[in-house]
């Protein structure tokens, strides 16, 4: 008894370790890396091969199967595909996967297909009952159950018909196919293909001439030798080599070289030439092949049995143009059904004619013109209503200012008139009553000789004012010394500001500046501006004179500290008429036409006036004056004291 517990016992040992070892190995097995090994066709850069390969690793990578191991391997059958080649292609693969290094085949195309289903077949070979997954296989491809039964995937569905259906559409009178194809399986297809279409429905109608080689120089010797026709078009497949060097031409450089030799429209059903320049095909698209490979190598990853995944054909092909070779073929575009895929063609381009793409163009043009006509006309229109506006604005203030300066003026030559009338009665009195007091008589008549020079002052204003308006004032210019000139009228002006107690400072850069000037307006000029500074600056406030050469300029300032001028009014203190309140042109003439006067005389001197001036800080006049001289002109030292006098006089007749 106790013998035969022991064994029950060792028996139990055994199982659980059996058990545990199983668990062991099943974890093993779930996090084990999944190899797949790609069998392409052909070499390394292949345009379909890789576009296939770019929809399977992009489905896998989307899809998180991190722990999928992909060995590619390019079999090359276009250098060589004969039986010594195969072998030896099976051998160095046997040696290179061991058994059980691989959990999958997947064969690209189907020559790579052909060659390697017998291995999975093959009890004596490392691929032995291996799942074989496949695509671009025909589906007519007679095979037992027994030999499907570790395969499947991806069957070729025969495109050719749609092919030649919108080859029919677009160039309708076709009589001539070439077709272009490298010296391969696929070539052969792509062939045999189209031969089966034109045999049944276009038989007798349409001749094929079948042009085929590895290398783009032979390609096009036979183009070159075969007539261009409108009746003629080229279907082309496959990858093409440089004869001398090797090297695969890109497609575009493919369909570039062939234009050279052929102006037949290019059609193809080879993704490779979908964007290189041919007028369209109907075309499988290598990653969707791709990804639908992708989900059954996942499901059997996971464990699913490739018995229980069924074959699929490829997806239904789509049509497509180019939009540039449309025109360049000059197909009719309106020939191009809803259906098809128009590449390359910007959002805003149409499919129409070329003739109605020049109508269209004129149009907007047109348009365009219309509406910058449109909008010419709106903005003179609206500059016309601006400027209507604006002058109406103007009247009216120079209307105004109008009205304000003739009730001034009256107001103006009402005060001395008055003055003159009130005086002359009371000497008129004073006669009557037999006052003859010598002093008396001669202080009412000073009174009466000041106010007639205020009229004459305002007299002479208007004068000079309507001669500027009318371009009619004119300058007696001389040579002289400015300098003397204007200290002359400075000095004399001495008596007016004391009687403010203001102080009056003269400055100058040099004692001699000659200039070419009308002494008598320019003596005008610096006593309006300094009967202007004397009535506006307070109690012992200073106005200062100076004056220096600047480039070919001779400057005056003439500067106080008196009630200044706000800046929104200094813009228009030189306007005829502008009155400012409580300032210069109100005050001091009155009349509004002092300071406009002073801007018309300096600028037919062809010089410039500026102002600067600060609210209770005082102004500052500038005058720029040009250095010219009169050829043979004498030079004038400037007015008599007695001229001076009467010009002091009448300009300073308005300062009290």
């Amino acid at each position: 008894m106790t013998k035969f517990k022991k064994i029950i016992y060792i028996l139990t040992v055994i199982l659980m370790t059996q058990m545990f070892i199983s668990k062991i190995h099943a974890k093993s097995t779930k996090d084990a890396s999944f190899n797949v090994l790609v069998l392409n066709s052909y070499h390394q850069g292949h345009y379909w091969e890789s576009n296939i390969a770019m929809g399977l690793k992009n489905y896998i990578s989307n899809n998180n199967e991190p722990n999928i191991n992909f060995k590619v391997e390019y079999l090359d059958f276009r250098v060589n595909h004969d039986k010594e080649y195969i072998k030896s292609l099976k051998d160095m693969l046997s040696k290179k996967y061991p058994k059980g290094s691989i959990d999958l085949i997947y064969a690209v195309n189907d020559e790579s297909y052909e060659v390697f289903k017998k291995e999975v077949k093959n009890i004596n070979s490392n691929f032995y009952k291996l799942p074989l997954l496949f695509s671009g296989v025909d589906n007519n491809l007679e095979e037992t159950n027994k030999e499907k039964e570790n395969m499947t995937g991806v069957y070729h569905r025969d495109d050719t018909l749609d092919l030649m259906i919108l080859m029919q559409d677009l160039t309708p009178k076709v009589r001539y196919i070439n077709i272009i194809t490298e010296e391969s399986g696929y070539g052969y297809s792509i062939y045999k293909e189209v031969t089966r279409i034109v045999d049944r429905y276009l038989k007798d109608q349409v001749k094929i001439r079948h042009i085929k080689s590895n290398y783009l120089e032979d390609i096009t010797k036979e183009l070159s030798e075969i007539k261009n026709s409108e009746s003629t078009i080229n279907i082309i497949g496959g990858e093409f080599q440089c004869k001398n060097l090797g090297k695969y031409k890109t497609p575009i450089e493919v369909i570039n070289t062939i234009k050279n030799y052929s102006s037949a429209p290019i059609y193809s059903n080879d993704q490779t030439y979908m964007n290189a320049g041919i007028l369209g095909g109907s075309i499988d698209i290598g990653q969707e092949q791709g990804s639908i490979i992708g989900e059954m190598i996942i499901k059997l990853k996971n464990g699913e049995k490739i018995e229980n995944i069924k074959s699929v054909p490829e997806p239904k092909v789509k049509s497509y143009v180019d939009y540039n070779s449309i025109y360049e073929y000059n197909i009719n575009p309106f020939s191009v059904i809803k259906d098809v895929v128009v590449l390359n063609k910007d959002p805003f381009e149409l499919l129409i004619p070329t003739w109605m793409k020049g109508v269209l163009i004129f149009l907007q043009i047109i348009s365009i013109i219309i509406i910058i006509g449109i909008i010419i006309i709106f903005i003179r229109f609206r500059n016309d209503k601006l400027k209507r506006i604006e002058i109406q604005k103007r009247a009216k203030e120079r209307e105004k200012l109008k009205s304000d300066f003739i009730v001034n003026l009256s107001h103006e030559l009402r005060t001395p008139i008055n003055i003159i009338l009130g005086t002359t009665k009371v000497l008129e009195k004073s006669l009557e009553k037999g006052n003859l007091d010598k002093d008396y008589i001669l202080s009412k008549l000073e009174n009466v000789d000041k106010n007639a020079y205020r009229l004459l002052k305002i007299s002479n204003n208007i004068i000079d004012m309507t001669k500027a308006e009318s371009g009619m004032l004119k300058l007696n210019l001389e040579n002289c010394n400015i300098v003397c000139v204007v200290e002359d009228i400075f000095e004399s002006s001495i008596d007016f500001a004391r009687r403010k107690n203001i102080d009056m400072v003269f400055d100058t850069e040099c004692e001699e500046v000659k200039v070419a000037i009308d002494i008598f307006q320019i003596q005008r000029v610096i006593l309006n501006l300094l009967s202007n500074a004397i009535k506006f600056t307070p109690e012992n406030g200073v106005i200062s004179v100076y004056i220096y050469k600047e480039k070919e300029n001779v400057v005056i300032e003439v500067k106080d500290n008196g009630v200044g001028i706000s800046k929104e009014k200094v813009d228009y203190i030189f306007h005829r008429f502008y009155q400012v309140d409580n300032l210069y042109t109100r005050h001091n003439e009155g009349s509004g036409i002092g300071l406009c006067i002073v801007k018309e005389i300096i600028d037919i001197h062809d010089g410039k006036i500026q102002i600067e001036s600060e609210i209770n800080k005082g102004s500052t006049f500038k005058i720029c004056l040009p250095r010219h001289l009169k050829v043979n002109e004498m030079q004038n030292e400037g007015s008599s004291i007695k001229d001076i006098n009467k010009i002091v006089d009448l300009e300073m007749s308005d300062v009290y």
